[in-house]
């Protein structure tokens, strides 16, 4: 199946993740993360870190962190480590986002209703969207991970973004960087498209989506434009 057909005859709305898909911040993300957990005794080689993290809520994130701290120095994490990263995160983020290339004009080009299902908390979310100037394309259709019990691989967030836009799942397609989100979109009866135009994203990133499930990879944003 082509993605040609999924966009023009099979679809009803598209969901995209934000982090690595309208916005080009994973790879600061994983920095921030990876910098801020050496400091305190924890070391993570990148690709495992990614394949183990990426698309996963905060809450998830220093759930697992807790644990990896407790195993190896057997007390809880240093006080102060959850609003340190925060605040990392904060300040990163506080200045130029960085979109993904030809994503205003991708999105400009679509005419089904779209949204965003994204982990990140939902402040957060909404305020990435302004700073970046793509709140307008999603108008109230921005959700987050923290408003359903289970974030991603679950399909909790899939189904209530296909719920509040009021079309089913199976008339759903979504733009996922992450093998989490892919199985998640899976999970709640959608078509997954892998997307891999992320700074992040190694060679065989698109191996690893399709393996969970992916119909098809795309490059770059432009692609999702051209399908049209």
């Amino acid at each position: 199946m082509t993605l040609k057909r999924i966009l023009n005859n099979e679809m009803t709305a598209i969901i995209f993740d934000c982090d690595g898909v309208l916005v080009d911040s994973e790879v600061l993300a994983l920095e921030i993360e990876r910098t801020s957990l050496a400091e305190i005794g924890l070391q993570f080689d990148l690709k495992s870190y990614q394949k183990r993290h990426l698309g996963t809520t905060s809450a998830e994130f220093f759930r697992e962190i807790e644990k990896d701290y407790q195993a190896k120095f057997h007390e809880p994490l240093p006080s102060g480590f959850r609003q340190n990263i925060r605040e990392r995160f904060r300040e990163a983020f506080s200045k130029d986002i960085p979109l993904m290339p030809s994503v205003h004009e991708t999105l400009a080009a679509f005419h089904v209703p779209l949204a965003v299902a994204s982990g990140s908390s939902p402040g957060a979310l909404v305020d990435k969207l302004h700073r970046a100037g793509l709140s307008g394309f999603f108008g109230n259709h921005v959700y987050s991970s923290h408003q359903v019990e289970f974030g991603k691989p679950a399909p909790d967030i899939f189904l209530f973004a296909a719920g509040s836009l009021g079309v089913n799942p199976g008339d759903c397609t979504v733009i996922e960087d992450s093998a989490k989100g892919v199985r998640a979109a899976i999970a709640a009866g959608m078509r997954a498209i892998g997307f891999i135009g992320g700074s992040h994203c190694g060679p065989r990133h698109g191996e690893s989506l399709l393996e969970a499930g992916a119909e098809q990879i795309v490059e770059h944003m432009a692609y999702l434009n051209d399908a049209l």
